[in-house]
């Protein structure tokens, strides 16, 4: 009984857990009910009123769905907080970028000046014609171009075509002359036959910049501005198209004035290079012009364009990397019709350095003026082909070039601004464009004896009191006779130099060899260069080698001709002048014309510059000792005696130069004697008389010790 009750008791437990559990399993299904009657819409919308409950009821599927929508929505939110929070200043650079336009400023070149400041190369602002494209409607700028063409050349302005090609009298167009480099890059750039006629050329510019209808005046001032501007890789309607650079100031006012009756007219403001006492120094100064296409492949990662202006010659060659500023760039923003939103300075231009020379401006007048004063007189007494010359002046201390005049010269200005005067030159046969005072070699005459002096003494071939006598003729070798000035008899070294005997430098020549004589030459600065910063020339020494290299037989009576002077040698005056300096210190350094590098401005230095040694002690201080006693002796009893009682005493070598015409006379000194300051060296040629290098000299001498 008692189990009985058990069981029935365990039952009921049971019968009630099961009750439990259904109402469990009734509440789960109620839920899904409710799930699946919430999301109905997204499976009838999704998967379609699909009857099969496996697709209908799919929690995955569901999910899954509503998953991807998620994503999606949250991959656009990323992307505008991208864009409007994180980024937000590239995307509207990007956005304005397309009405943005970059502007370069020119660069400012650097001045140039002398050792005691005096401007030399400066630069001069001047007034610009241009017009501004984005106030002139597209179909009216051809037509007002043509008209501030006009204009400015009734009012008196010199307009320069950007064309290889001119109307001539008969009106038609034709090449201009000695321009074939920019005739062949015009048809390179319309790509046209290489044989093309300029009038083909104007008619394809006329199409290109769709003036065909204009008569024949207009188009040609069209196409020039245009293709001007077009060869500068100015192509933005932002950019001015430049129509004159240089109008006068009645010119500027005018338009200044007008420019409300010719909207788009604008006057700017252009740096020229403007080189003061432009007869001074032409040769040193050197000048500036339009770089070429072979210079742009060189500078143009340096911040220079197709229009920059780059040194061609001298100084403003050489210190190109110094001179040259950087340009500057302007951002001006347009709105979508055209006007100007924004304009601002986003790189400004750095202007160039300043470059002060060795050069003394006094000096050098008296050079130029006593060097053409004294080839005058020479012409005037008897040397009727006496027509070139020159002189230079160095500092002992440090080879710095103090005055290097060139006669017959030039005005740099008129050269650089004047087309008659630069055809006139350049054709001159006299040669006024050549240096000659550091390219120009001549044989050197006497003045090499000291050299040779030098060179015997350290070789041990003979002592300063070795006698050789002087009959007149030096007749060592077979089939030549090399004659002297004069009948010295028993001559030693200092009575040679006195004298300037060739009889007793024909010997040393022989006992030396030319071979021996020319390395002693280039320890002196001599057949070598200087180091100039400047273009100068190597010279040439008289050697076996030379001879074979120029395909001219050799004599070994050469090596005396080599010894007086004469032979295949011919040397600078600026290597005279280091030779004569090395003379007097016993060191040679490296000639140079920079004083110093200074900002813009002038008020801070970058650097000075510092000597360069190249040779140190060239031959004992004691036979150097016994050479410049021997140059003294020169001025004391010798063939510059003229110089005896001179203000400051001197030491020197006078020359006579063998030539076909009239002979040169050269000179060279140092001084004072005890102290030596400065070192001179002149070449006349053609002028016959030694007096005429002398006189020279003796104006230098007295301008520097006054």
């Amino acid at each position: 009984m008692g189990q009985l009750e058990n069981d029935n008791l365990e039952n009921d437990n049971l019968e009630n857990e099961n009750n439990e559990n259904l109402e469990n399993l009734d509440s789960v299904a109620v839920q899904e009910a409710n799930v699946h009657k919430k999301y109905n819409f997204l499976f009838d919308f999704f998967v379609g009123n699909n009857e099969n409950p496996s697709v209908l009821y799919s929690k995955k599927r569901v999910y899954g769905v509503i998953l991807s929508v998620c994503a999606v929505f949250l991959l656009f939110v990323c992307r505008l907080v991208d864009w409007q929070l994180i980024n937000n200043n590239y995307y509207m650079t990007r956005a304005a970028s397309a009405n943005t336009y970059f502007l370069r400023t020119d660069a400012v070149r650097g001045e140039i000046f002398d050792c005691d400041g005096v401007c030399l190369a400066v630069n001069k602002f001047m007034y610009r014609a241009v017009i501004n494209r984005l106030n002139v409607p597209d179909e009216k700028e051809n037509e007002l171009i043509a008209k501030v063409v006009d204009f400015i050349m009734k009012l008196g302005n010199d307009w320069q075509s950007s064309l290889p090609i001119f109307i001539n009298e008969n009106n038609e167009f034709v090449f201009k002359e000695n321009q074939e480099l920019q005739i062949k890059n015009l048809r390179k750039n319309l790509k046209i036959s290489e044989n093309a006629r300029a009038n083909d050329c104007i008619e394809l510019l006329a199409k290109k910049f769709k003036c065909e209808n204009f008569n024949y005046k207009d188009k040609y001032s069209v196409c020039s501005v245009k293709y001007g501007n077009y060869k500068l890789g100015i192509t933005s309607k932002a950019a001015p198209l430049t129509v004159c650079d240089d109008i006068n100031k009645n010119t500027m006012i005018i338009l200044s004035e007008g420019a409300s009756k010719m909207p788009g007219i604008n006057i700017s403001t252009v740096v020229k290079r403007e080189y003061l006492n432009s007869k001074l120094a032409p040769h040193i100064i050197g000048f500036t012009g339009v770089i070429n296409n072979e210079e742009y492949e060189k500078y143009k990662e340096k911040d220079y364009n197709l229009d920059s202006k780059i040194g061609k010659s001298g100084v403003e060659a050489a210190f190109e990397s110094e001179l040259h500023g950087h340009s500057g760039t302007n951002v001006i923003q347009l709105s979508r019709d055209g006007n100007v939103l924004k304009s601002k300075q986003k790189v400004a231009r750095q202007p160039g350095k300043s470059i002060f020379l060795t050069l003394s401006s006094r000096l050098q007048n008296i050079a130029n003026e006593s060097l053409a004063r004294n080839i005058s007189i020479a012409r005037n007494t008897g040397a009727s082909d006496c027509r070139s010359g020159a002189v230079v002046l160095l500092k002992i201390s440090d080879f710095s070039v103090l005055a290097a005049a060139t006669y017959p010269s030039f005005d740099l200005d008129l050269y650089m601004n004047d087309k008659n005067y630069y055809n006139e030159i350049s054709n001159d046969k006299s040669l006024p464009l050549f240096n000659r005072a550091f390219i120009g070699t001549f044989a050197p005459g006497s003045i090499f004896k000291p050299l040779v002096a030098c060179a015997a003494l350290e070789e041990g071939v003979i002592t300063d009191q070795e006698i050789i006598n002087c009959n007149g003729a030096f007749n060592f070798y077979p089939k030549y006779t090399l004659h002297c000035m004069g009948v010295h008899g028993n001559t030693n070294l200092k009575k040679a130099m006195a004298k300037s005997c060739n009889v007793y430098f024909a010997e040393l020549g022989r006992r030396l060899g030319a071979t021996t004589l020319a390395n002693y030459a280039k320890k002196f600065g001599l057949g070598v260069k200087t180091g100039i910063e400047v273009s100068e020339s190597e010279g040439v020494l008289t050697t076996p080698e030379h001879s074979k290299l120029i395909h001219a037989p050799w004599y070994n009576a050469m090596s005396s001709q080599a010894a007086i002077g004469q032979a295949n040698t011919a040397v600078s005056p600026l290597q005279l002048a280091a030779y004569t300096a090395t003379l007097a210190s016993g060191n040679r350094y490296k000639t140079h014309i920079l004083n110093k590098v200074t900002d813009y401005t002038q008020e801070h230095d970058i650097r000075n510059y510092e000597s360069e040694l190249i040779e140190s002690q060239v031959i004992s201080e004691e036979n150097l000792k016994i050479i410049r006693e021997d140059m003294r002796e020169v001025v004391l009893n010798g063939t510059a005696s003229d110089f005896r009682n001179f203000r400051v005493p001197i030491a020197a070598k006078t020359g006579t130069a063998q030539n076909k015409g009239s002979d040169h006379t050269t000179f060279i000194c140092f001084a004072p004697y005890e102290n030596p300051e400065i070192a001179i060296a002149v070449v006349v040629a053609n002028g016959i008389r030694g007096s005429i290098s002398k006189n020279v000299a003796r104006d230098l001498l007295n301008a520097y010790f006054s």
